[in-house]
C-alpha cells in the first residue's frame, strides 16, 4: 500500500500550523517542534492537563534518507537515476510525513470526540515519564512477557 499522503502539496508550515491549532483547539498548554536536520526527523511534544494531572506526549517523524531519496528517483524511460526527480524530491522531504502527521491528529480527535476512545488511551504510547522514554519504549521490551498465556479464545467474551 502507498503512503497516503504521498502527492501532498501542503507546505510544512501548514501541516504544523494545523497541529498546532487542533491541540490548542484540545487543551495543549505547551507545543514544542525539535528539528534533527542531521538524523532527519522532527519531533513534536506538547503537555496537557486532565484531573490535576500534567502529560507530555511525544511524537516523532522521520524522513528519508539520501539513498531513500535516490532509489525512489528512478527515470521511468531508462531505468536510471534522474537527478530532475531528485532535486524535486529533495525540496519535498518532510511534507508528506508532517501531512501524515497531521491527518493522524485529526483521526484521534475524531474519534476522541466520537467517545470511541480516550485521549489518553489513544496517546499512552506517547507519554513521556520523568526520564523522557514515552510509554511504548518502556513497555515493549516487556510485551511478549506481559502477554504470555493471551489466549484467542479469550478475544470474544463467551467463546468458551
Amino acid at each position: 500500500m502507498g503512503r497516503y499522503a504521498k502527492q501532498t502539496a501542503v507546505p510544512i508550515a501548514k501541516s504544523r500550523q494545523e497541529i498546532d491549532q487542533t491541540l490548542r483547539r484540545w487543551g495543549a498548554k505547551q507545543l514544542q517542534w525539535s528539528d534533527d536536520y542531521e538524523g532527519g526527523r522532527a519531533m513534536l511534544r506538547f503537555f496537557w492537563e486532565y484531573e490535576d494531572q500534567a502529560f507530555a506526549a511525544r511524537l516523532t517523524i522521520v524522513f528519508p534518507d539520501d539513498e531513500a531519496l535516490r532509489e525512489e528517483c528512478v527515470d521511468g524511460r531508462t531505468g536510471g537515476f534522474s537527478q530532475t526527480k531528485y532535486d524535486k524530491a529533495v525540496k519535498r522531504v518532510g511534507m508528506v510525513e508532517h501531512r501524515e502527521l497531521a491527518l493522524l491528529i485529526k483521526a484521534i480527535f475524531v474519534a476522541v470526540e466520537a467517545g470511541i476512545i480516550s485521549a489518553e488511551e489513544i496517546f499512552l504510547p506517547f507519554l513521556e515519564d520523568d526520564s523522557g522514554a514515552t510509554v511504548a519504549q518502556i513497555v515493549l521490551p516487556q510485551l511478549a512477557k506481559m502477554t504470555t498465556g493471551l489466549q484467542s479464545d479469550r478475544l470474544l467474551p463467551g467463546s468458551r
